[in-house]
């Protein structure tokens, strides 16, 4: 069953490697170097045991091998359970398997097969070749995605608003989240208050606006008390696990967070703001400092009232 993705070129792409190499799966993962890592990005294969959000954790299995040195695997006569490979959630009775690093350390290209007991050097070079091709695509994509993240900021920055809650909800919508906090931390105290929380269409958790949250619950008052913004990303299964500001808050956390520390330097109070961003937005098409970017823009937002 394929893989069902945004990006048409990356997914016809993977189908054609299984053309290529008659292969009962091919998956292509990308290394998330900050967390030492395999990701999988796209597969396609023949079987329903595949699991999407596949991680593969470092020091883990054949593919972290490849990773980490730098070398292809082949595993003729494979007589393992499938599970083994980290991306199968059942056996489904491989006969061989192969893959290989792709270029600049970005990740690793694989393929199995339930119909022949090995694979050839001639397919070990298709591979490799193919790897190249692999690599070059994720970069093309990851400069759309850019394109578009810049365009919608852009687009953002030059809008027209009444009000600080409006701005804030737009930017929310453009950035495919599904709630927005507003907090502030007055220095030396150990509490945050809540000044709004925000969906696409307007307010919500009205009950929890103008509550004192201790910095010791959430994630809100985890950034007030580190001073320092964090992006998290959730596997699905952890997706429910944490909180925004505190337990029995009316909104889902995650399985994407971005929360951002504002140091409101021009109010002379002491007073920093907090902003936590929720929802199933796409970070891969994010910069590198996306962080550091929201900062910027959020700082246009101050003071909240």
């Amino acid at each position: 069953m394929s893989r069902p993705l945004p990006r048409p070129y990356l997914h016809k792409f993977i189908g054609s490697v299984v053309d290529c190499l008659d292969a009962f799966t091919a998956a292509l993962f990308i290394f998330e170097p900050d967390k030492k890592r395999l990701k999988l990005e796209a597969f396609h294969s023949l079987s329903d045991a595949i699991v999407p959000e596949a991680v593969i954790e470092e020091g883990k299995g054949f593919l972290s091998w490849v990773m980490k040195h730098q070398r292809p695997v082949h595993v003729p006569r494979f007589n393992r359970d499938s599970v083994s490979l980290g991306f199968y959630n059942k056996d489904v009775g491989l006969k061989s398997f192969l893959a290989v690093p792709l270029p600049d350390e970005a990740g690793v290209l694989c393929v199995d097969s339930r119909s022949r007991y090995a694979f050839s050097v001639k397919h070990e070079r298709i591979l490799h070749a193919l790897a190249e091709t692999a690599c070059q695509l994720l970069k093309a994509e990851r400069n759309r995605g850019l394109l578009d993240f810049y365009a919608r900021v852009m687009k953002w920055q030059m809008a027209s608003y009444e009000t600080h809650e409006e701005a804030l909800v737009d930017l929310l919508n453009a950035l495919d989240f599904e709630v927005a906090i507003v907090a502030r931390h007055l220095v030396d105290t150990s509490f945050i208050v809540v000044e709004d929380i925000l969906k696409g269409e307007g307010r919500a958790g009205q009950s929890l606006i103008g509550e004192k949250i201790p910095l010791s619950q959430g994630i809100a008052g985890w950034i007030a008390k580190h001073e320092s913004s964090i992006l998290l990303e959730r596997r699905r299964r952890d997706s429910e696990r944490g909180y925004l500001l505190r337990s029995g808050e009316p909104f889902k956390s995650g399985p994407v967070v971005a929360a951002i520390f504002c140091p409101n330097e021009g109010e002379g109070l002491g007073m920093n703001y907090c902003f936590v961003f929720s929802g199933s937005a796409d970070v891969s098409k994010w910069p590198t400092d996306f962080l550091q970017v929201m900062e910027f823009l959020l700082k246009g937002l101050l003071p909240w009232h």
